[in-house]
């Protein structure tokens, strides 16, 4: 088994343990069987309901992060001379990097909230034999992750907007 698969695992693992852990916690039901070692399996059918639910929330942010690129973007094609561009010399350079490190970071949390809410490309559909809870999981497992690593990547974007943003408000005006 490879390092991928076993980290696959792991977070699949990770999955059922958070699930025994919320059914315990809210007080299960008879069709809420936690196994002794605090874990849950789920069906099929409620393992893909949970991919449903995940893709569903990623696309939410998917949408949300679209807008923050699209403001950054924004505030690049103000005119010359007025917004960022009204700054010379090394605030411009700073402005520069930080706006594009911004730039960088939105659009890779863009593509990992595309890929959370639609899988990666190579993806098949599950289907037969193939749909089993396990494989299910493992896409939950995927797509929750690559959702946090895009909600990470926007938070950077965002923080690093409000730092050029800052520096505009702490450097003097070009004369």
């Amino acid at each position: 088994m490879g390092p991928a698969n076993r980290d696959g695992a792991a977070a699949v693992e990770r999955l059922k343990s958070d699930l025994g852990a919320d059914i315990k916690e809210r007080g299960g039901t008879a069709k809420d069987e936690v196994a002794a070692d605090g874990t849950y399996q789920p069906t099929a059918d409620e393992a893909r309901t949970m991919l449903e639910v995940v893709r569903k929330r990623a696309d939410g942010w998917r949408n949300g992060i679209g807008a923050t690129f699209t403001l950054i973007l924004a505030s690049l094609a103000i005119k010359p001379g007025e917004g960022f561009m009204k700054y010379t010399g090394d605030t411009r350079t700073a402005l520069m990097i930080v706006l594009g490190l911004s730039i960088a970071s939105a659009l890779a949390g863009l593509l990992l909230l595309v890929r959370a809410a639609n899988g990666p490309s190579w993806l098949t559909e599950l289907a037969g034999p193939a749909a089993t809870p396990e494989r299910y999981l493992q896409r939950v497992a995927g797509a929750r992750e690559d959702m946090r690593r895009g909600q990470l990547a926007w938070g950077l974007a965002l923080a690093l907007f409000a730092i050029a943003v800052g520096i505009t408000w702490f450097s003097p005006l070009p004369t």
